[in-house]
């Protein structure tokens, strides 16, 4: 035990997915909040679904880097234009 925080892995989903959404601070933030783990499982899902059934895998790096691009896109489409504050996002992760 590090500063006396005792860290543990939900046992659900369900539990994972609630630990998300009482992350952030603002309304804006909370919605990015909120995208999250939404982006993680598509990314997964994606990559999971063109190894079954394309033959194709990507590295980690690209996994990465298509939730990162999939989160923006999603954050732009609901009016969350401010870069300064999904870099200041991307930088609390």
């Amino acid at each position: 035990m590090f500063l006396n925080i005792t860290c543990y892995m939900p046992e659900h989903t369900s539990d994972l997915f609630k630990c998300w959404i009482r992350r952030g601070g603002s309304k804006t933030q909370k919605k990015w909040w909120k995208l999250i783990p939404s982006c993680i499982w598509w990314s997964v899902w994606k990559e999971r679904n063109g190894r079954c059934f394309e033959d194709k895998s990507n590295s980690i790096h690209k996994v990465k880097w298509n939730c990162w691009v999939s989160l923006l896109f999603w954050c732009k489409q609901l009016c969350i234009e401010y870069v300064d504050q999904i870099i200041e996002l991307i930088g609390s992760l």
